[in-house]
């Protein structure tokens, strides 16, 4: 009997995936026992993979219609099998011999409908915000869960309130809004007034949030003020909102849980500022939150920064970096850190990698990426070219954009 038909027009993963396994057609992918059957599983870095070994891997992203995104990467054709696998209530896994040497394989046991109704699946895409997102990441194994479970204790809502360093002290200077409060709504419609057009440039953002690997949102604004909330009065809320999204459409049951905990102590969240000094934060629940500018992962001898509850603190200096991109260009030194990393709930850096922590947000102010771009266009110590044209003599990134003669967002 012909697999049925999902919403898109393709098969359902469930009984598409039964009618390969009754084929005979596949080697290796067969019954061997009273609804359990083994899949081939062989590692793609083996010399000896051949294509018998990923026949049904390249199966299912032809019905699915991946193939058409991935003509010859084998490593995608098995991640888009094994997250609709994943997806599925319908099979168990029950021995898991990936890492044998001379049988690499997996188990699984068809778990039957108590009404014997043909088995369903339900599609990546029709999860509410995973989408092409969906990777097999989001599986988690049973070590990784006990990994999630060893770190709970690092999870910080409400601790003590530490004492100020000495990063903090700049940010406690009262420094002019790069637009009065008034004017956020014209940011917003995308026609600033006349006179702040350069600052534009400033306020375009692109962002993203991560619940662990899966990234949950992300989207592009320009607006000097931003406000990540989670369940808070609308009228609470200044400046452009974004709401984290819900935990639905997550697969494991440990890491909902845990996220969930954070997100219930998030109100109004925090504040984003942009003007033309820098990005600044402001925390305003007891959530705690921890921030970085560089990747977590690179960092040697991390210290965790805590942002202090309804304290203005500058996340991103633009003049520091400019000068560390005029170091940069005259190859005194690496590539200038510009990208802000917030941790909800969670210490940051502390030495782990960013895809380990449960609620994450990357902020990239897109004026620094594209000058980061343009030092790189020809290289760090060779910026003449008359298309470049990056010579950089001022001491302000606003002075900066002024010169360079960027447009306004459209």
């Amino acid at each position: 009997m012909a697999a049925m038909q999902g919403a898109t027009g393709k098969p359902q993963f469930g009984p598409w995936l039964i009618e390969q396994v009754e084929s005979g057609k596949y080697e290796g992918l067969c019954m061997i026992g009273n609804d359990i059957f083994r899949i081939p599983w062989k590692h793609n870095s083996r010399k000896d993979l051949g294509d018998d070994d990923v026949k049904i891997f390249k199966a299912w992203a032809v019905v699915s219609g991946k193939i058409n995104e991935h003509p010859n990467d084998k490593a995608k054709w098995k991640t888009n099998f094994r997250c609709a696998l994943h997806g599925l209530k319908n099979f168990k896994m029950l021995e898991d011999h990936s890492k044998d040497q001379d049988d690499q394989h997996k188990v699984y046991r068809i778990i039957r409908p108590q009404n014997h109704q043909e088995i369903q699946s339900v599609e990546p895409n029709q999860l509410p915000f995973i989408s092409d997102l969906y990777t097999a990441a989001n599986y988690m194994t049973e070590e990784m869960e006990q990994e999630l479970l060893s770190q709970v204790e690092t999870m910080d809502l409400n601790h003590q309130h530490r004492e100020t360093q000495p990063w903090e002290t700049c940010s406690q200077q009262i420094i002019p809004n790069i637009t009065p409060y008034s004017d956020v709504q014209s940011f917003q419609n995308n026609t600033p007034p006349p006179d702040q057009q350069l600052y534009t440039a400033l306020c375009d953002l692109e962002i993203s949030i991560n619940y662990r690997r899966t990234e949950v949102l992300k989207t592009r604004l320009c607006s000097p003020l931003v406000q990540f909330h989670y369940q808070c009065d609308p009228s609470e809320l200044r400046g452009q909102p974004i709401h984290f999204p819900s935990t639905e459409g997550l697969i494991d049951q440990t890491q909902i849980h845990f996220t969930k905990r954070i997100l219930d102590s998030i109100q109004r969240g925090l504040q984003l500022e942009v003007n033309q000094c820098g990005i600044y934060g402001f925390r305003q629940d007891k959530c705690n939150v921890f921030v970085s500018t560089s990747d977590p992962s690179e960092i040697q001898n991390p210290e965790p920064r805590k942002l202090n509850q309804n304290t203005r603190e500058l996340l991103l200096s633009f003049d520091k970096y400019i000068r560390d991109l005029k170091e940069f260009r005259e190859n005194r030194q690496g590539s200038p850190d510009y990208t802000i990393y917030l941790c909800f709930g969670e210490k940051l850096p502390d030495g782990k990698p960013l895809e380990k922590k449960l609620i994450t947000v990357k902020i990239v102010p897109l004026i620094c990426r594209e000058l980061h771009e343009r030092a790189q266009m020809d290289g760090a110590s060779s910026l003449r070219n008359e298309n470049i044209s990056l010579q950089i003599s001022h001491n302000s990134l606003f002075d900066l954009i002024n010169s360079l003669g960027f447009p306004s967002v459209a």
